[in-house]
């Protein structure tokens, strides 16, 4: 009865061979976050990148309407973005099933662009770190002259920590710097649903170093504050549903194209067609 059986047995064994193999296979295909995929694939597009023209794209708070967010990266990717930047809120309660869904979703649509995610007051630290990347970095690339550099101030404030940390970053300048997180300041123009704890020091930071941009999201529309020579761009309609009183800005769903070219950078709004 055992000889009888060995055939089978053998069959099994090789099958749960192939099945260890093919796991892990699909370990080494996906193997670090979404983060460091990101990264390796912006180094690519970087050095075919030309100094004298290139291109990003920010948009932010997709949640809520995965149609729209379909839309948003659809119209992203027709300019051919060097990267893209979402400014957080991808989620509604960031649980690992959200965060697997969002790559899912990104990776259906717009597989061949980076893209780099800031974490909002919806996502969860722990599941965002293991899946999807660090919670602050910075992208730099000294050939095309420009550095973006991002905090997590999704607890509602900029501690004195993450002030040094923005402070020393800044540090080492390029031709064109950005910043982006995901609460906007409070200011004059933008004094409800924002974050007050460090915002006058971020204010007079920005001024210092003569940051080229900063970028936030988090409310559900597109607004600029130019406040002592730097824009300020709230850009949170890639998906969520849109905030139409109570806030200065426009209503739309859209992204914000970030175009270097010939010396000078230019920040558009685009609306998601319909």
């Amino acid at each position: 009865m055992i000889k009888h059986y060995r055939p089978q047995l053998r069959s099994l064994f090789r099958m749960a061979i192939m099945a260890m193999i093919g796991v892990l296979l699909a370990s080494t295909c996906n193997a670090g976050t979404f983060f460091e995929r990101s990264l390796a694939k912006m180094g690519e597009r970087a050095q075919k990148a030309s100094p004298q023209d290139f291109t990003f794209v920010v948009l932010g708070d997709s949640r809520d309407d995965e149609e729209i967010f379909r839309k948003a990266l659809m119209l992203a990717a027709t300019f051919d973005p060097l990267f893209i930047l979402h400014d957080g809120d991808f989620s509604l309660a960031g649980t690992p099933k959200e965060v697997d869904h969002f790559l899912e979703v990104v990776h259906g649509t717009a597989p061949d662009i980076p893209l780099f995610v800031i974490p909002g007051n919806h996502e969860q630290k722990k599941p965002f770190r293991e899946k999807i990347g660090p919670l602050e970095f910075v992208l730099d690339s000294p050939r095309l002259g420009f550095k973006v550099v991002v905090v997590d101030n999704s607890n509602y404030s900029l501690k004195a920590q993450q002030l040094t940390y923005l402070k020393d970053r800044l540090a080492e300048k390029r031709k064109f710097t950005f910043v982006a997180m995901h609460i906007p300041p409070q200011t004059a123009r933008w004094n409800w649903h924002t974050f007050s704890d460090g915002a006058p020091e971020l204010i007079s930071l920005l001024a210092e170093k003569k940051v080229t941009a900063a970028f936030y999201g988090h409310i559900h529309l597109y607004d600029r504050d130019d406040i002592k020579g730097v824009p300020h761009i709230i850009t949170g309609g890639a998906g969520a549903r849109l905030i139409s009183i109570g806030f200065p800005g426009d209503a739309v769903h859209h992204i914000v194209v970030v175009r270097v070219k010939d010396g000078a950078a230019t920040c558009t709004m685009v609306k998601i067609p319909e």
